[in-house]
């Protein structure tokens, strides 16, 4: 008699096990690989000039939330989170303030993490924006940076996973301009004509902050999640307040990676901060993640016998995996 576990292949494509949500991405890593590219992630909130006072307390609390939400929730630690704001942001004496948002500071940061060659990057612009094509620009003491300056400057990453999140208003044509493999970029606007201010941007600090985000009740928040629940919560104010939206966000997701890309890179949960065998666990379950992805872009040049018998395997380590994780999260 055949094994319980051997499955029929329409029940291996129904096999769903507990274990979050199956993106799809063509990241063809092993365990280790894996492991060391999710080992840090770097968050780098870059706050611009206010103007007016209800913007420059507007601009400061939301890289605070930010902040707050990253070391908070995702346990990120103190050393990994950079906000460089303008000169008011300084008199909000947070731990996480490390300096004026001048063009030479960015540049000098992101060079920095450019050079350490490994850990993700997350670069989070809040403010007011302008300038069109290569020339949009986000709003800075002294200099402003524009698309070009900040192409130039992420292209030093090369290869590694980086996310770009410009939430300043006429943020859209920086899209295309940033955008590149193994990179998520998102703006809160579609063009450069959206010049009003970005209802958007508070929705995604505060979808980092909240359980309602999560939507695959994974015990973390994806960048993709955290994207769609800021475009339904701006949708519903403009909708409420019977207001013309003013704003449409956009994503580009060339290695289709923003359902995986998490602000801890290893995917989060209680006590992940100070317990190394659940980072690790999370890193090996992001792992086969990866796997499964790259076998379902491989799946029209295997057998169809071949393609269930691989996919069972991994959804079944997937599953013990996520077993492990939530036996070691109830005890910490």
């Amino acid at each position: 008699m055949r094994s319980r576990w051997r499955r029929s292949r329409n029940d291996v494509r129904r096999l769903t096990f507990d274990v979050g949500r199956l993106t799809l991405n063509a990241l063809a890593v092993g365990l280790i690989a894996a492991s060391s590219v999710h080992a840090q992630t770097s968050l780098v909130i870059v706050s611009g000039i206010g103007g007016e006072a209800k913007y420059t307390k507007a601009f400061g609390q939301l890289s605070s939330a930010l902040a707050e939400a990253a070391h908070g929730r995702a346990k990120l630690a103190d050393t990994s989170i950079i906000w460089l704001g303008d000169t008011a942001a300084s008199a909000a004496k947070s731990r996480w303030y490390s300096g004026l948002s001048t063009r030479v500071n960015v540049e000098r940061v992101l060079d920095g993490l450019a050079d350490r060659r490994d850990g993700q990057v997350v670069v989070v612009l809040i403010g007011h924006g302008s300038g069109e094509g290569p020339e949009t620009r986000i709003s800075l003491p002294g200099p402003d940076m524009t698309a070009t300056d900040f192409a130039r400057v992420l292209s030093r990453f090369g290869n590694r996973r980086v996310a770009f999140i410009n939430l300043t208003s006429a943020s859209g044509d920086m899209l295309p301009l940033v955008a590149a493999p193994n990179r998520v970029v998102m703006t809160a606007t579609k063009s450069a004509f959206q010049r009003n201010e970005s209802q958007f941007a508070r929705f995604f600090v505060d979808a980092l902050s909240r359980d309602g985000a999560d939507t695959d009740k994974d015990g973390r928040i994806s960048l993709l999640e955290a994207f769609k629940y800021a475009e339904s919560e701006t949708k519903r104010y403009y909708e409420t307040g019977g207001k013309l939206a003013t704003e449409n966000a956009q994503m580009a997701d060339e290695g289709q990676l923003a359902g995986r890309f998490f602000l801890n890179a290893g995917g989060g949960g209680v006590g992940a901060g100070s317990n190394a065998r659940l980072t690790a666990l999370y890193a090996e379950r992001s792992a086969f993640d990866d796997q499964i992805q790259s076998l379902k872009k491989r799946k029209t040049q295997m057998t169809a016998d071949a393609y269930d018998a691989e996919l069972e395997r991994l959804l079944l380590a997937l599953a013990r995996k996520a077993r492990e994780i939530r036996q070691l999260e109830r005890g910490a």
